[in-house]
């Protein structure tokens, strides 16, 4: 309904504006047309209806105002082009963010093509845990001039760093390589890499961003000033800064407004294909799934007349969230509704665990071994960056709680007995166009991603 509602209300301020511009365009208006009933002037009531599409554009993570300045702390941030550029841009940025990856290569068009007059800054915000590493490598890297060179090749190779992020060790020798590459002094960047100053300035960029706040990537600020996500405005937003392009006046006005409205429409445009209109966004709707449930852990009575198929990663928070939604209803049909766990990894650290739950199953725990990593969810992050000995050592503990043989995990974990199963699940997901977790599917249908729809089909799948 929102999304009906928020679409007419762009049709009709679309309806306005075109009218508007005929008149100017026309002769229509007169001067005294452009002074309001109220003595308020044409030009300041389309500022307040520009401030009022603002505020249905801050839609997004944290919702930023877009009518506010805000302040950085940019006294060591590494930097493309000249300091005293007149346009600052400030990127909030994580390696393994593909986003950031595309963002990051249209920002650095403005100060490759004019370093005098357009400065772009690097702010560290890891979103993806495992990308803490690389991070550390870009400013091991900056201590010897080479900030932008280890940048640009930490975003070409993000698919491979992030399969072996799991491996600190391999990592590292990658990193190592790519500081060969670019003429780095090696031995030093290898002692430079963990440095404690280093996390340090990451975890004052992490705590500057949350202050704003700012909770997602990438986010770019134009000489303080937020515009949004999409590339292509952002680069003319910061041309349009350089060039000192005036703010004042009805066209100008105007002209804001219809881009906003465009932008508003993309919104409304993204929002209907994730309720389920236009092209299908991950498995297809009313299509039958069979999934193979022969080494599946479950949480109910096997072969339940409602089956709840989950693709789920233990680190991610939706996840967390959707297990809760689906116990709840498991538990208020127990005989007839079934949880069937599949592994479905976004976070490459959550590997073992996935392999701990699995051996946790095969002893009959596999809920109170799914329950305690998923409650533990946030430590397990932290701890995953130190290394798969510390994370293991995590696990046994958590096991021993659960009341789970953590022996037995140990072995199975040494062994990598469960790594097959746990990437088999990956792959029968990834086949049924899985794209994202968590993703739940209905008796072998998926119906989207909102847990109230989920909740509807269950409930007509109980009455047949």
């Amino acid at each position: 309904m929102k999304g009906k509602i928020g679409y007419l209300v762009v049709v009709i301020i679309v309806f306005l504006v075109g009218v508007l511009v005929g008149e100017l365009a026309g002769g229509g208006l007169k001067k005294k047309d452009l002074v309001l009933s109220n003595g308020q002037s044409l030009e300041a009531r389309l500022g307040d209806l520009e401030k009022k599409l603002d505020g249905m554009l801050n839609v997004g993570p944290g919702a930023l105002r877009s009518d506010k300045a805000f302040q950085f702390n940019l006294e060591k941030t590494p930097v493309m082009g000249k300091s005293s550029a007149k346009v600052k841009i400030v990127l909030w940025s994580d390696f393994q963010c593909p986003y950031c990856k595309k963002m990051a290569e249209a920002m650095e068009s403005l100060p490759k093509s004019d370093p005098g007059k357009y400065a772009l800054y690097a702010k560290d915000l890891v979103v993806h845990p495992s990308a803490m590493l690389e991070h550390q490598a870009a400013l091991a890297a900056n201590a010897q001039g080479k900030y932008w060179e280890m940048h640009d090749l930490l975003f070409k190779n993000q698919a491979e760093l992030a399969q072996i992020s799991s491996d600190p060790g391999a990592l590292k020798l990658k990193l190592a390589d790519y500081a060969k590459q670019i003429g780095l002094n090696v031995e030093k960047f290898n002692a430079d890499l963990e440095k404690d100053e280093f996390k340090a300035a990451i975890e004052a960029d992490k705590k500057e961003a949350q202050a704003i706040p700012i909770d997602s990537t990438p986010t770019v600020f134009i000489n303080g000033f937020f515009h949004g996500y999409d590339p292509e405005e952002l680069k003319t937003k910061a041309v349009e800064a350089a060039e000192g392009a005036k703010s004042g006046g009805v066209e100008t006005k105007l002209n804001s407004i219809d881009q906003k409205i465009d932008r508003v429409g993309q919104y409304f445009e993204k929002l209907k294909k994730a309720q389920g209109g236009g092209e299908p966004q991950g498995p297809q709707m009313g299509k039958e799934y069979k999934f193979n449930f022969e080494n599946t852990p479950v949480i109910g009575k096997p072969g339940a007349k409602v089956k709840l198929t989950v693709f789920s990663d233990f680190l991610c928070p939706y996840c967390d969230k959707m297990a809760l939604i689906l116990e709840d209803m498991q538990k208020q049909s127990p005989d007839d509704v079934a949880i069937y766990f599949k592994h479905f990894l976004i976070h490459p650290t959550a590997r073992l665990e996935h392999e701990a739950a699995m051996s946790a199953s095969a002893q009959g725990k596999f809920k109170e071994m799914h329950d305690i990593l998923f409650k533990n969810r946030q430590e397990l992050s932290g701890i995953a960056q130190q290394g798969d000995d510390k994370l293991k050592e995590k696990i046994y503990s958590l096991a021993k709680e659960a009341g789970v043989n953590a022996d037995k995990v140990k072995a199975d974990l040494d062994s990598g007995k469960y790594k097959e199963q746990v990437a088999a699940a990956m792959k029968e997901g990834q086949e049924a166009g899985v794209r994202g977790t968590p993703s739940v599917f209905v008796n072998g249908y998926f119906y989207g991603y909102d847990p109230a729809a989920l909740k509807l089909k269950v409930d007509e799948a109980l009455k047949k």
